[in-house]
C-alpha cells in the first residue's frame, strides 16, 4: 500500500513539474491604478490557489471551533454523569448486615 502511495506521489509531482514547464511563458496581470506583475503562468496560478486554499481554511475554522467547543461541553457533561452514577450506588452487598442490638 505504501509503495502505491508513493507512486501517486511521483505521478502528481511529475504532473504539476510537467504542467510548469508548458506553461513557463510570462503573462501580465493588470490591477488598479495601473499596477502590473508580470510572472510566469504556472507560478501565479500556484499563487491563486495557494491563495484559495487559505481562504477555504478560514472560513472552515468557526466550524471546527464551534464543534470543538460541543465535544468539550459533552465531555464534561459525561464526567458529571459517571461522578453522580459513582456516588449514587448502593452500598456494597458483600458485606455482612450488623445485627440489631
Amino acid at each position: 500500500m505504501q509503495i502505491l502511495i508513493w507512486i501517486i506521489r511521483v505521478v502528481v509531482v511529475f504532473l504539476f513539474v510537467w504542467f510548469a514547464a508548458k506553461n513557463a511563458d510570462p503573462i501580465t496581470l493588470r490591477g488598479y491604478l495601473d499596477a502590473t506583475l508580470t510572472a510566469p503562468l504556472a507560478l501565479i496560478l500556484l499563487a491563486f490557489f495557494g491563495g484559495g486554499l487559505l481562504l477555504g481554511l478560514l472560513a472552515s475554522l468557526t466550524t471546527v471551533f464551534r464543534l470543538k467547543r460541543e465535544v468539550r461541553k459533552l465531555n464534561r457533561a459525561l464526567q458529571h454523569k459517571k461522578r453522580d452514577e459513582i456516588t449514587q450506588l448502593p452500598p456494597d452487598s458483600t458485606q455482612a448486615p450488623k445485627p440489631a442490638p
